[in-house]
């Protein structure tokens, strides 16, 4: 069995690549993002509207420990939108190779 970064490097390059349903196969049926019980169908709305806005997220930097994984992120906005870049970290929790709780913060847009 993958270990929880592996989970997670999985599902950043699915979403990545535009393989939302590849990133969703990781996801339990059920799972919390930001404190909420989620489905898989409210993950594929949230990662359609981040691929159709054309919104660019750089890893930086990842920490495991133990079920939880955080990753401190650089986003940039789409090429010709003005260039705006922020920062924003998350934690993942992943249990039996799925990820089961989200939580993502993200800095002000700096404009």
């Amino acid at each position: 069995m993958k270990g929880p970064g592996d989970v997670v490097q999985a599902i950043i390059r699915a979403r990545a690549e535009g393989d939302v349903d590849g990133a969703i196969g990781l996801i339990a049926p059920e799972s919390r993002d930001q404190g909420r019980v989620v489905s898989h169908a409210d993950w594929r709305r949230k990662w359609e509207g981040l691929l159709a806005s054309g919104l660019e997220v750089v890893t930086e930097r990842t920490v495991e420990d133990g079920e939880w994984v955080a990753n401190l992120y650089r986003l940039r906005s789409a090429p010709g939108s003005g260039g705006a870049e922020t920062r924003g970290m998350d934690m993942v929790r992943v249990v039996d190779g799925r990820l089961v709780e989200h939580w993502i913060f993200v800095e002000p847009d700096p404009a």
